[in-house]
């Protein structure tokens, strides 16, 4: 019966195979995200700051305390701000963000990326509606890509299109989709695909698709996640290069390497300004030296329980995200260990083996691990993210074997055996950790007519409920092994129920996971709170972090309202701005970023200070800080007035000229420093006085943009007109339409000199390494275009591989 149904839709699928995929994976993406498609809806979890100030006291009515799902923070408080605020600017390019930190550069920190194609649709389309699209076009772009390469490593139909959909909706694809990471991370496929196609077939065209991959995962926004693609294409170029006479291994390595330096001239225009940044920053001095990341072993259970740890929607016992996304699906893994044990190839065990690989990196394997990470990299890597490796593994894998299982099974006992204890496994772990007491609550919370309690007790319910789901999902995996094999099943229909079964065990743990919220509970008003603040902008703010919960405005969010925090949230960050705040405003912040937290110091209110910041935000049910004058008090937040905040610029006429970087943060923390009076620098400034002395003057903004900054400025004499923005390569200015050079004054603010009289100051930045980059960018697409035109051929699609 189920044969007379699947019998036309085969048909019509062996006959245009490409579109019938396409069309699949886009009604699956669709599916898995559709919650966040409805109109009035958006997928995102950023009802997350209706638990925090100045929101809390407002929440709605059935927004859940720290959202629907708190674990996608990073979405909510950098992602989602990054591109709301992007498109005011736009078309033009915002190479500088003045909102954070005292002022960075924006395209050059990756993770604005804006020249991404998954960051378009959030610039043009309706921004909550967009969210959902953009997910929906990383899956569809993760398994569209994973399908064509196992096609191109020779899968039938319904073998790749399982692959993409254990790939793409697998859960460790689905829990990062929010991050830059799956931006890079969709291209995957692709990239080994492309690797494949240059080392087959010699050509233009090959080598520029290559480079227009690597242009693209590097325009994704992570470049640690592009580092980690480009190594596992590093290992795929050695299987693909086995296949083809050694002869030939030369020329092919020579097109692998220029389509990669093609590819990276491509994307220059967003790598030269990142890799300016890195060289600005103290990323890498502070990751030097640090040990090696990995997490425990016992977390790869994921692969069967997905929920041992339980889910950010109710409860969870360990782990953040990560250690929760391994899942791939019951059957799919089954048939993954069938396809290395059925038919040992140079290709599957190569796949099979860069997934443990992968894995023995992920957990820290001794003697693999301290190999991997002694190599350039990966010693200052997260390599934990590696798992995507595995996952990719794991769908080619589990491609390969349905292709097996569908042409007929010879050792039908090895297969279902086999299958039987990949199906005990977790059975055996669980039931030799957890008592069998709570039986009863488990079975119910397992299929949600319950939910777990906290507590010890609340934990075992959840292990035993994510058993009893496994034994449910593995055990319709085992028979319908066992259909095929004993040949109750015909291979066509073995085949949709394989792919039906393996999404809807993937939907099962990823739907949700990004959630579709109403657009009501994504948007938070301005409060008083945030009213006042916006009254006295240009002035910066800061915020104190309760003891217990989200900080008030939580860094990054005030861009969304038009303000300026001195806090900020994105890597990587300027050394002197890390340093002064590690320093003097943030001295311990264990884990977290230090710009993203202040002390409730004295000391920490000078540099404040200095920063232009007039207000500090607390929430209203904290202890007050002793001495500290409140300006405000209200449910939504507290107010402080911060009583030695400097104006944004202000006119200074003498300098102290001291040796270096760490004398000047040691002059402008000295107690008795007053910059109105005394501006430190380290190099002497021509015609200014030695010592404290008073310009007879004033500053202040008249125009104040991203990119461009324009001052009214008065002196009495030889004086600085500094602006309390962090100094950094690009800025220029001009007075009264001369060039001036721009100086580095107060450790890392930007100051002008000027002369006696009444000028027009304007500052603009113009950065060489965009210049240089968007230049080098054109001209290798420019250069690709030339070549492949000439060359006449278009991009090979099939292999003439021995």
């Amino acid at each position: 019966m189920l044969s007379r149904f699947v019998r036309p839709f085969a048909a019509a699928a062996m006959r245009r195979p490409t579109l019938a995929a396409a069309v699949i994976y886009a009604l699956l993406a669709l599916l898995l995200v559709g919650q966040g498609l409805v109109p009035g809806h958006t997928l995102s979890a950023s009802d997350y700051l209706w638990s925090g100030a100045p929101w809390q006291a407002d929440r709605p009515a059935g927004v859940p305390d720290l959202s629907s799902n708190y674990e996608q923070a990073d979405a909510v408080l950098v992602f989602q701000p990054f591109g709301q605020w992007a498109r005011g600017p736009m078309p033009d390019v915002p190479l500088w963000n003045p909102h954070i930190m005292g002022g960075r550069p924006f395209v050059a920190n990756a993770q604005s990326a804006l020249f991404s194609p998954f960051t378009w649709p959030t610039l043009l389309l309706p921004f909550w509606w967009s969210l959902g699209v953009v997910a929906a076009m990383k899956v569809f772009c993760a398994a569209m890509g994973t399908h064509l390469l196992a096609r191109a490593l020779g899968m039938r139909f319904p073998g790749a299109l399982l692959a993409g959909i254990v790939f793409a909706f697998g859960l460790f694809f689905v829990v990062w989709l929010t991050w830059p990471l799956s931006s890079v991370w969709a291209w995957l496929p692709w990239l080994l695909l492309a690797v494949l196609a240059v080392v087959r077939r010699p050509g233009a065209a090959p080598v520029a698709g290559l480079a227009l991959v690597v242009a693209l995962q590097f325009f994704g926004g992570h470049p640690e996640s592009s580092f980690h693609s480009l190594a596992a294409a590093s290992f795929f170029a050695l299987l693909a290069l086995s296949r083809i006479d050694h002869s030939l291994w030369l020329r092919a390595c020579g097109r692998l390497v220029a389509g990669l330096l093609a590819g990276a001239a491509l994307a220059a225009v967003a790598i030269v300004p990142f890799v300016e940044l890195l060289a600005h920053s103290a990323d890498l001095a502070t990751r030097e030296g640090q040990p090696a990341t990995f997490m425990d072993a016992d977390f790869l259970l994921g692969y069967m329980l997905p929920e041992y740890w339980g889910r950010p929607s109710h409860f969870q016992t360990a782990g953040f995200l990560v250690a929760r996304a391994f899942y791939a699906g019951a059957l799919p893994l089954m048939l993954a260990a069938w396809a290395v044990v059925a038919r040992p190839s140079r290709e599957r065990v190569a796949v099979a083996a860069a997934g443990a690989l992968a894995l023995a990196v992920v957990v820290g394997l001794p003697g693999v691990f301290d190999l991997v990470t002694a190599l350039p990299g990966f010693a200052s890597a997260y390599n934990t993210r590696l798992a995507v490796v595995a996952a990719l593994a794991v769908g080619l894998l589990a491609g390969w074997g349905l292709d097996d299982v569908m042409a007929g099974v010879a050792r039908p006992r090895l297969l279902i055996g086999g299958a039987l204890v990949v199906l005990a496994v977790p059975v055996v772990l669980v039931l030799t950790r957890v008592p069998l007491a709570h039986i009863g609550e488990a079975l119910e919370v397992a299929w949600a007519f319950a939910t777990p309690a906290g507590g010890p007790d609340g934990a075992d319910v959840l292990r035993l409920a994510a058993l009893f789901v496994w034994l449910v999902v593995a055990g319709a995996a085992v028979a319908l092994l066992w259909l095929r094999a004993s040949g109750r099943l015909a291979a066509g229909a073995f085949a949709a129920l394989a792919c039906a079964l393996a999404a809807a065990d993937l939907f099962r743990v990823g739907v949700g996971i990004n959630p579709g919220i109403p657009v009501d509970h994504a948007e938070q008003p301005v409060t008083p709170a945030i009213a006042r603040l916006q009254a006295a902008r240009p002035a910066r703010f800061a915020g104190l972090a309760p003891k217990f919960g989200l900080q008030p405005l939580v860094p990054d969010v005030a861009m969304r309202y038009g303000l300026y925090d001195a806090r900020g949230y994105d890597y990587p960050i300027e050394r002197r701005y890390d340093t002064l705040w590690r320093r003097a405003v943030a001295p311990d912040t264990g884990f977290l970023a230090p710009t993203m937290l202040v002390s409730p110091s004295d000391e920490a209110l000078r540099v404040l200070g200095l920063l232009g910041v007039t207000d500090v935000i607390q929430p209203s049910g904290e202890p007050r800080v002793p001495g500290w004058e409140v300006t405000y008090d209200a449910p939504d937040a507290r107010l402080y007035a911060n009583p030695h905040a400097l104006p944004r610029t202000w006119v200074v006429g003498g300098q102290q000229t001291v040796a270096d970087d760490d004398a000047a943060l040691d002059a402008i923390l000295a107690p008795g420093f007053d910059p109105a009076r005394t501006a430190v620098v380290e190099r002497p400034v021509a015609g200014l006085a030695d010592g404290p002395a008073d310009a007879g003057g004033e500053s202040r903004i008249v125009r104040y943009e991203p990119d461009r900054v324009e001052l009214s400025a008065r002196a009495g004499q030889r004086a600085l007109v500094v602006l309390s923005d962090v100094h950094f390569p690009g800025w220029r200015a001009t007075v009264d339409g001369r060039e001036t050079p721009v100086e580095r004054v107060d450790y890392l603010l930007r100051g002008v000199p000027v002369d006696a009289g009444t000028h027009r100051i304007v500052l603009e930045y113009r950065p060489a390494s965009w210049r240089i980059g968007w230049i080098v960018s054109v001209l290798a697409a420019l250069g690709l275009l030339a070549a492949v035109w000439k060359s006449g051929r278009r991009w090979p699609g099939r292999s003439t591989a021995r």
